[in-house]
């Protein structure tokens, strides 16, 4: 039953505006695909893709979409356009999962305000500059919205029910958190169960074969992608461990982004503020439904990773809640100032984004495949060269670091010292810690920041190669030489166990201590490298990491 009936004064031209600003805003979005740099969320996720070639990806929880978008690292050669191409698969989906708010929207709401429930979601803050973002959310998402247009319209046949529960399974196996659905499916059983006029007890055990159905869908899709899998290795990579590293009741870790969400989704604030009292004169099972669908909600009390892609995700079933708001506001002031006020987000963002950021980030890809044309070992905070091996993956989030001072202290120290990491790409809170100051860095274990220090040279702003600093203290001193290789000297001639290497030669090294010292005394540096390394004149210094 549609709780606001169609409107004959709503003209096509009312249609027609909120249609024309739709497309606007996705054609935003697709200009931000190719000019928004990826973020460390997208590098992490796609070098999955890479490690599952490499046999290098262990654990099948959350690593589906390796199977699903494999593809997109054949699709071009370098990967930042490889992830833009991914990015336009994931925005698809995201234009998938609109057109079904608008469709569960049209069973409380006329057209027109289904449609600006659509254009809530994608004009909803973080949700503008993220809906493309490429990792299992979107797929999900719209997995699990596709599932309840499906459970809503039409007759609960069994088709339908399976079909529904296949797309819960595949959601679940994309992302354990798609359990944050369950109220939205819910309340949609208890609305076709207060509906039906043929008998209730079918609704109750078609409701439950959804259920069933999506647990064996995620248990046999799970199986068969980790079936060639390596186990993990790592009780914090386990479900039980997953589970208790991402909720923390009442922590609101990320609680910035939230704040930061609801201002930059005015609209959809507003809706959930005023939802009480515009909801308080709807029927009895419309009140359940719309309770239902902002059930998702509660995952703020309780989930740590409410980070700004976080929304792409949570939000579409709470724009389908908040249409009867929609609703009211338009009869109160009309399409095009409501229009204006969801527009505010999308165009502060727009204004704020760091565009050159993606520059930066390809020169310092297109760099290090210069200096290491072929893939070597390296550290970083994500998965910068998703197609070279990366070292610890712990340095991604706070509950890494904390399962890696628990799990394996100072092993990147000992990687260090068995040459197992060729350069560093330092970027996030902990590599910035250790490189970007000279003070503590407490993030890391004081061995690893010892062995970070004097074992890598600055390079440019970002990357830092394997090598010593070789300074002259009156006499020779030791030098370890943990990397056996070729060595280049820069900045002097050098004496290494009584061999002379001149500047800008190169001399091997095999794993060991040596005594050494520069001739004209002062430093020197020793690069592990086979020839001395220049930065292009037009390389560009700044920051690598991309933002939300």
């Amino acid at each position: 039953m549609n709780i606001v009936p169609e409107q004959n004064a709503e003209s096509a031209k009312q249609r027609y505006l909120i249609s024309g600003v739709l497309i606007a805003v996705v054609c935003c979005q697709i200009w931000l695909i190719f000019q928004k740099a990826i973020n460390w969320d997208e590098f992490l996720h796609f070098g999955q893709i890479y490690e599952l070639a490499d046999g290098r990806l262990s654990g099948s929880l959350q690593s589906l979409h390796v199977r699903l978008f494999g593809w997109a690292a054949m699709a071009a050669e370098n990967v930042i356009t490889q992830i833009q191409i991914a990015r336009i698969a994931m925005l698809v989906c995201v234009l998938f999962t609109t057109g079904c708010i608008v469709l569960l929207s049209r069973r409380l709401v006329d057209g027109e305000t289904a449609l600006l429930s659509g254009l809530v979601y994608l004009t909803a803050g973080f949700v503008f500059t993220n809906a493309f973002t490429y990792r299992p959310d979107p797929v999900a998402a719209a997995a699990l919205m596709g599932a309840l247009s499906l459970l809503v319209f039409g007759s609960f046949s069994w088709k339908r029910v399976i079909l529904s529960g296949l797309l819960v399974g595949l959601a679940g196996a994309l992302t354990i958190k798609s359990v944050f659905y369950a109220p939205c499916f819910a309340a949609v059983a208890y609305l076709q169960w207060r509906d039906t006029t043929d008998g209730r007890f079918h609704i109750v055990y078609r409701s439950t074969a959804v259920l069933v159905v999506a647990m064996f869908a995620f248990a046999l899709i799970v199986g068969l992608h980790g079936s060639n899998l390596p186990a993990a290795s790592t009780q914090g990579s386990s479900l039980g461990g997953k589970i208790d590293s991402f909720l923390r009741f009442f922590e609101f870790e990320q609680i910035r982004y939230v704040l930061a969400e609801m201002a930059l989704a005015p609209l959809l604030t507003l809706g959930l503020i005023l939802l009480v009292p515009v909801a308080s004169g709807l029927p009895r099972n419309i009140k359940i439904l719309l309770l239902g669908l902002c059930g998702p909600l509660l995952c703020i009390l309780f989930y740590r990773n409410t980070f700004p892609y976080f929304f792409t995700f949570l939000l579409p079933p709470v724009c389908v809640a908040i249409t009867p708001v929609l609703a009211q506001l338009v009869r109160r002031y009309g399409f095009l100032p409501v229009i204006i006020v969801s527009l505010f987000g999308p165009a502060f963002l727009l204004v704020n984004e760091p565009y050159g950021t993606l520059e930066r980030q390809r020169a310092t890809i297109s760099e290090i495949e210069r200096l290491f044309p072929e893939p070597t070992s390296y550290l970083s905070y994500s998965s910068y060269m998703p197609e070279y091996p990366r070292q610890f993956r712990s340095l991604i989030s706070g509950v890494a670091l904390g399962r890696y001072w628990q799990e394996r202290e100072g092993q990147i120290a000992r990687d260090i010292e068995d040459g197992r990491i060729a350069f560093v790409i330092a970027t996030g809170d902990a590599l910035d810690l250790v490189y970007q100051t000279d003070g503590p860095a407490p993030l890391l274990p004081a061995s690893d920041v010892a062995a970070l220090r004097s074992n890598f040279l600055r390079y440019s702003d970002t990357i830092f190669i394997a090598g010593k600093n070789v300074c002259s203290q009156g006499e020779e001193q030791e030098l370890r030489i943990f990397r056996s290789g070729v060595y280049s000297v820069d900045g002097g001639d050098l004496v290494i166990d009584g061999r002379h290497i001149a500047d800008q030669h190169s001399v091997s090294l095999t794993a060991g201590t040596y005594l050494a010292g520069p001739v004209q005394g002062g430093c020197v540096k020793l690069w592990a490298l086979d020839h001395v390394p220049e930065l292009p004149e037009d390389f560009p210094e700044g920051p690598i990491a991309g933002g939300f």
